[in-house]
């Protein structure tokens, strides 16, 4: 491989595997700088740290960004690649830097649309001339990762505002994650928001068995780390990628395999006690004992009842063996008399189709902060509409997570 001097360093690449969850092989590999003076190993931050000015460490950018796209020229790829590119923030703090940026790639032998110029969020968070600086790179036809998302206060304004086209997720986010049911949860929101604003997630910083299964549970589509593939001068080909992960897929597979038939196990129950419970009701039975056989059921926590408008008659039913211990830190919350539900898909769905069951996807409850997913129904009451509710408590299966 070619090696390139610039400014006393001498400039080499290593290259990362991005691989892609879906297609099961890599789709893109990042540059990373390895770069000497005289002969001792810098870091990247070294070796940009030695350049005092924006204009030299622009001109380091550029010369880095060369060795990276002709050094990427020679690997063997059976399928197209993107090349990954970090971006200093000197090459975009100007337009005209940021035109050389895409000229020197161009004139390295790449086109745009194979580029992924890398961008740190927080560096964004300094000068507006550097939005301007990606956005001319964007219409110049580069795609853009917002890099290190989820770092201090990230900011999802300035991501909605810039549509990149791939968000790289911090290592640390997965850290916790790992470690965090909560945070687990909150992965998934992230990702599924940054679908929303049209753009594709990496997560980064898979380095164990753990990690892959959190980020595939995560729904993300690219993953990136030491346990998929080391940085090297020539990066690990699929085959050895695909057999490391592909165990974790397996596990993944059956748990959710398990967890489908513990969740239609638990609902076809819950399914029948509710049945139950409105032709009681239909049948003039008080309400506390026509919920009965809904309240015996072990994951139920309660049942209400809505009149046609969606206003709660009444206080929640609760279930006996469902109360948590830290129902208290929530007492402002506990009583929902003359609460409005009409905006809730469960209410909106069971009036719009009197008669037929309606379940609704999980959610936060309101009352007690616990996922549920709340079974209705519209059923007539003394000649009058009402729409029968119970909250169940979504299912889980545990896992393995340490």
């Amino acid at each position: 491989m070619k090696r390139f001097e610039h400014a006393g360093l001498t400039l080499g690449s290593h290259f990362q595997p991005i691989y892609s969850l879906a297609h099961r092989r890599t789709v893109g590999v990042e540059a990373l700088l390895r770069a000497e003076q005289n002969q001792l190993p810098l870091s990247p931050a070294e070796a940009f740290y030695a350049m005092v000015s924006p204009e030299r460490r622009h001109g380091l950018d550029l010369a880095v960004s060369q060795a990276h796209v002709q050094h990427f020229s020679q690997l063997e790829q059976a399928h197209p690649h993107w090349l990954f590119l970090n971006v200093d923030a000197a090459s975009l703090s100007r337009p005209e830097r940021a035109m050389a940026l895409a000229n020197s790639i161009r004139e390295a032998g790449l086109q745009p649309g194979n580029v992924v110029l890398e961008v740190l969020e927080h560096v964004l968070e300094v000068d507006e001339a550097l939005i301007e600086g990606v956005n001319l790179l964007k219409k110049a036809g580069f795609l853009i990762a917002i890099d290190d998302f989820g770092v201090g206060h990230s900011n999802l304004d300035r991501v909605c505002q810039l549509e990149p086209d791939l968000v790289k997720f911090d290592k640390d986010l997965l850290r916790s994650a790992v470690s965090q049911p909560r945070t687990r949860n909150l992965l998934s929101r992230l990702v599924r928001l940054m679908h929303e604003i049209g753009a594709l997630v990496v997560e980064e910083g898979i380095e164990t068995e753990n990690d892959v299964l959190v980020a595939l549970e995560s729904g993300c589509d690219l993953v990136q780390g030491y346990y998929v593939a080391r940085p090297s001068l020539t990066p690990d080909p699929d085959d050895i990628i695909t057999k490391r992960l592909d165990s974790r897929w397996d596990e993944l597979m059956v748990r959710d395999l398990l967890k489908r038939k513990i969740t239609r196990r638990q609902i076809e129950l819950a399914r029948q006690a509710f049945v139950q419970s409105a032709i009681s009701l239909m049948q003039g039975t008080p309400f506390d004992q026509a919920a009965t056989p809904m309240l015996a059921m072990p994951d139920v926590i309660r049942c209400f009842l809505l009149d046609s408008e969606g206003r709660q008659i009444g206080r929640n039913l609760n279930s006996r063996h469902n109360t948590v211990a830290s129902n208290l830190k929530f007492a402002p919350l506990a009583d929902t008399t003359g609460a409005v539900w009409s905006r809730r898909a469960y209410f909106q769905h069971a009036i719009d189709q009197p008669g037929v069951l309606y379940m609704s996807e999980p959610y936060l409850s309101m009352t007690d902060t616990r996922s549920c997913v709340t079974l209705s129904m519209a059923i007539e009451i003394d000649e009058a509409m009402h729409v029968l509710c119970a909250d169940v408590l979504a299912p889980r299966v545990h896992s393995s997570h340490g």
